[in-house]
């Protein structure tokens, strides 16, 4: 006797699971909807450094916590700046401004980023006999190591006399991961070492459904703190989990102090604390790189101290997204600029 396969019971589940994926797909893109970020795309591959912006483009759009729109246009450099002069122009005071995110400017105007501000600030002194010029060289997930990078190959070429080093506790995260933790694909968009290990498959997932979106971020993420072991709370701690990345990261500023005494630079790290609540504990970042400052003949501006008092009239960062408001950019200027006037770094 012939037995007689029937399909239909597998047809009959395969098309419930269907139907339930575009019901839940629909549903997400109603109430939670999950734009795919591009305001850290459009980046190409460089000699020396790992990605760059791609020069002279425009990004522009919403964030993807809702929280304010964007539109950030780089130069010939890839740079979220105007063009500079090579050489610098004879009476120029120039200022390189190193940094990541925060320095870029994510989340405010171009004319609202702190050195935008600072600048601005500095040439309204009437005390100021040559022309202040800053170059903004902060870009998305730089730290200290690929900072010394971009000094060391491009910035010795625009001549500054001072080097600002915007420093984000998260730097020491960045640092943790390092280089292979996050990577470019062909399309300029940074993507994590295990989304890029998902394939072409995963790619189009992502792109292409909400929901799946979801899931796959939550994958990823996991899949990294699986990897790299990060603990964020140990970043305030001494000789904690993170001591190893702390070091590094001296390690990294004493380069930079070596570069810029090689063209007669003074340098100058800022510590620019990320959103609060801030407690006790988030004074460590600013006490070692205080006393690091002090040891080695470094300028240091604390913005900590500032941002718990100016906090307390307004709102500094995004709440969700966690970048400084244009607010929030003020507080840091005008600690700069407080620090470079008391004690008369600029000429």
């Amino acid at each position: 006797m012939m037995y007689r396969i029937s399909y239909r019971p597998i047809l009959v589940v395969l098309s419930s699971f269907a139907l339930v994926l575009i019901v839940v797909e629909v549903l997400t893109r109603i109430f939670y909807p999950q734009p795919i970020v591009t305001q850290y795309g459009n980046n190409i591959s460089d000699k020396y450094l790992p990605y760059k912006p791609k020069p002279l483009s425009i990004i522009a759009g919403t964030s993807a916590s809702q929280e304010y729109t964007y539109n950030y246009e780089h130069n010939s450099f890839g740079f979220r700046d105007v063009e500079h002069t090579l050489p610098k122009d004879q009476g120029v005071f120039r200022i390189l401004g190193l940094g990541d995110s925060f320095t870029y400017g994510i989340g405010a105007e171009i004319d609202q980023t702190y050195l935008f501000v600072l600048e601005a600030m500095l040439n309204d002194l009437s005390s100021v006999s040559n022309k202040i010029e800053i170059v903004k060289a902060g870009i998305p997930r730089y730290y200290p190591y690929v900072q010394r990078l971009l000094l060391q190959h491009y910035g010795i070429h625009y001549e500054p006399d001072l080097i600002i080093i915007g420093f984000v506790p998260n730097d020491v995260i960045d640092t943790h991961y390092g280089l292979d933790a996050v990577m470019l694909d062909r399309s300029g968009y940074l993507k994590t070492r295990v989304a890029n290990d998902m394939g072409s498959l995963g790619n189009f997932l992502y792109k292409n459904s909400h929901f799946l979106r979801i899931v796959l971020k939550r994958i990823t993420a996991y899949r990294m703190s699986q990897i790299y072991n990060p603990k964020w709370e140990e970043v305030f701690v001494e000789n904690g989990h993170h001591e190893d990345d702390w070091i590094a990261i001296e390690n990294e500023f004493s380069k930079i102090v070596e570069i810029a005494n090689g063209i007669g630079a003074d340098v100058l790290i800022v510590h620019i604390p990320g959103k609060s609540p801030w407690g006790d504990k988030h004074a460590y970042p600013s006490e070692r790189l205080s006393g690091w400052a002090k040891a080695n003949k470094v300028g240091f501006v604390d913005v900590l101290p500032a941002m718990i008092v100016e906090s307390s009239k307004e709102d500094l960062y995004y709440h969700i997204d966690g970048h400084a408001k244009p607010a929030g950019h003020a507080v840091i200027a005008q600690q700069i600029y407080d620090y470079l006037v008391g004690m008369t770094v600029v000429p």
